[in-house]
């Protein structure tokens, strides 16, 4: 199977990668690539004229045009521009519990582990059954505090709830080459549930590029079918 990376980031959001930089990297490698920048208010695209730069920018070169929002946010663009995507993630970055916004690669938790994931779950469901999503970003990823307890978090009934909903609206989940998630055991119980599957990095520099050993490793140990791997077509 051809290596494909659907989750990059580009100097468009936080990167220090060009898309110049991507295209001919990904040609010299051999590499089915797409760019997957954050469609964001905390990001540099977070209005319909960047928004429009990112998208002739990377329409210039043969890579695929993805954008990544952030579950619970409103999408800055409206859904003429969405419809210019080759495809859409939506990752959870951020939760607010009793009033107050916890960022999940920032200081601080709350102490009430079930709220937060009460919240973490209906946040994702809901993005499941309302967002125009086509895959969901580092699904069951915890912010660093709960990542010691992530297998008793993410036992059956939350999988089997999250992994369903995907499922049936026929949502992928990225294997996330940089995040390692999710782990075997979470992506068995969604291979079980009938869930497809996306494969990217989250390439922010150079070194992360392309960087698909855990997301390949997964697909070789669980014999993930070709069919059950998303690949969107290009839409130009």
């Amino acid at each position: 199977m051809q290596k494909i990376d659907l989750h990059i980031h580009t100097v468009h959001s936080d990167s220090q990668l060009t898309v110049a930089e991507v295209a001919k990297l990904a040609k010299r490698k051999h590499v089915i690539a797409g760019i997957c920048d954050l469609l964001s208010p905390y990001h540099k695209m977070f209005e319909e004229t960047a928004f429009d730069d990112y998208v002739a920018d990377v329409r210039s070169h043969d890579l695929l045009l993805g954008a990544e929002y952030c579950i619970g946010e409103t999408i800055p663009v409206g859904a003429d521009r969405l419809a210019r995507l080759d495809y859409l993630e939506g990752g959870l970055h951020a939760l607010k519990v009793d009033g107050e916004k916890y960022f999940f690669w920032g200081a601080g938790m709350p102490e009430d582990v079930d709220a937060f994931m009460t919240g973490y779950m209906e946040s994702i469901l809901s993005a499941l059954a309302e967002d125009p999503m086509d895959v969901i970003a580092h699904p069951t990823y915890l912010p660093g505090a709960l990542a010691d307890r992530y297998d008793d978090i993410w036992d059956e009934r939350r999988c089997g709830e999250l992994w369903a909903a995907a499922a049936e609206r026929g949502v992928a989940a990225e294997i996330s080459g940089r995040w390692m998630v999710p782990r075997p055991r979470q992506i068995g119980l969604a291979l079980e549930a009938g869930v497809a599957f996306a494969l990217g990095s989250d390439a922010h520099r150079r070194p992360e590029l392309f960087d698909l050993n855990y997301p390949l490793r997964m697909v070789e140990e669980f014999r993930i079918p070709e069919d059950r791997i998303f690949l969107p077509e290009r839409k130009i």
